[in-house]
């Protein structure tokens, strides 16, 4: 695991509690996002949900509000066979308007 990696993995802890709020099976669709979002985190949970096939994702604000960094943590059957930075890419390319506005993303990806 890379360095960068384990940063990402390591700073993206959460609780299960939390997870089982944005799971789902993969043959049902991704819970709705979480009314607790702020704007930015619904843009970015409904590009991610809707072009990935997500069946847990989960993104947060982690510059304090402002909408500078965020923290996303996705699992798709899509990223199945594909390597990790192919995975880092498939997120960052859906999410690359949004990006240019940012001053940092987390990314952690998981196939299923």
């Amino acid at each position: 695991m890379s360095f960068l990696a384990r940063r990402i993995t390591s700073r993206s802890r959460l609780s299960t509690q939390s997870l089982r709020l944005y799971t789902t099976s993969p043959s049902t669709p991704l819970a709705a996002p979480s009314p607790n979002y702020t704007q930015g985190e619904r843009t970015i949970h409904e590009k991610l949900a809707n072009q990935l096939q997500a069946t847990k994702l989960l993104v947060s604000d982690v510059s304090g509000g402002c909408g500078s960094m965020y923290s996303i943590q996705i699992a798709s059957p899509l990223f199945k066979g594909q390597s990790l930075v192919k995975q880092h890419r498939m997120v960052t390319e859906l999410l690359s308007e949004d990006i240019k506005g940012m001053h940092g993303i987390q990314i952690k990806t998981e196939a299923v």
